[in-house]
């Protein structure tokens, strides 16, 4: 077995998972295989928070979370059909309203810090490659349907 090809088949890809391709020189095909993922792990996301939020006790229960994730989780099904640039920009601001609720609940702030590290890391990781999918959005309408060909450069 070649672990170099099943590296490169199954786990990168650069027409199925082009992250390092710049914004600019991707199609559409690369651009809806980047949106199908992160509207994914956004949309699955939210929807535990909606039902994490939803779940128990009347008093235990939290309606502005789970009312504010089950508006994420449409805009996440919203963009991946329409690819609109306005629900990029919604989406976009999900990872800061996560930051800004961690640091001001006071359930969060009895949580361990190294958990709210590693919570907060991966949020600002997060709201850094939300940059791209706004770029992503905007430049939409105008990448190439289908992908170059392999000897012409892409301008």
């Amino acid at each position: 077995m070649e672990w170099e090809k099943l590296f490169g088949r199954y786990v990168w890809n650069d027409q199925t998972t082009p992250y390092l391709t710049p914004v600019n020189r991707l199609n559409r095909l690369q651009a809806d295989s980047e949106i199908l993922i992160y509207t994914l792990f956004v949309g699955t996301f939210f929807l535990i928070a909606t039902i994490a939020a939803i779940r128990g006790t009347p008093a235990n229960s939290s309606i502005g979370i789970a009312i504010y994730s089950f508006s994420a989780l449409a805009t996440s099904i919203v963009f991946f059909f329409l690819k609109s640039y306005s629900s990029a920009l919604y989406l976009s601001a999900t990872p800061l309203a996560v930051l800004i609720y961690i640091f001001f609940s006071e359930d969060v702030i009895n949580r361990a810090a190294g958990d709210t590290l590693i919570v907060t890391v991966i949020l600002l990781c997060l709201l850094r490659y939300s940059f791209r999918i706004v770029s992503i959005a905007y430049y939409y309408a105008s990448f190439p349907k289908k992908p170059p060909n392999p000897g012409h450069p892409i301008l």
